[in-house]
């Protein structure tokens, strides 16, 4: 008895092989691509939306750039449930933390919208990843026992 060794055991040796590929799969998962949208332009008076509806609705967390430039206009810029009311008679940088919308009350605003965020192109492998982690932590429990119990 003194003789046995805990990975001699399949279910320990399927177990950790297991564990470890749950670990790997992880790993890849967290690999991380930046991805950025950019639109620019001149608006006129009426209101506008900024930026593409797929992007914005697929990217939660983006990080958001709008430059407004003009010699002389009024308007309106609009993010979330904020308004912020702008006598535009040069050039402003803004980072809005939602979706932009500027209504241009008079005048002619030259833009530049920005966006990026980080896109995971290996997330789908966490589901991989999780069946292996519940089946290699089940082979070791159940080889850790069979050791204990002294037979293979």
């Amino acid at each position: 008895m003194s003789s046995f060794n805990p990975f001699s055991f399949w279910p320990i040796k399927f177990g950790l092989t297991f564990l470890f590929l749950a670990l790997f799969l992880s790993v890849i998962g967290l690999h991380k691509v930046p991805i950025t949208y950019e639109q620019s332009g001149k608006l006129g008076p009426g209101y506008h939306l900024l930026g593409n509806d797929s992007f914005e609705n697929n990217y939660l967390y983006a990080n958001r750039t709008l430059q407004l430039s003009s010699s002389n206009a009024s308007l309106e810029i609009y993010w979330g449930s904020q308004e912020y009311p702008l006598n535009l008679t040069t050039s402003v940088t803004l980072k809005p933390a939602g979706r932009p919308a500027v209504r241009v009350i008079s005048g002619e605003v030259s833009y530049r919208y920005k966006a990026s965020s980080w896109r995971y192109p290996y997330a789908f492998l966490a589901i991989p990843a999780l069946f292996s982690v519940m089946i290699g932590s089940v082979l070791v429990f159940v080889g850790y026992i069979k050791f204990k119990q002294g037979g293979a």
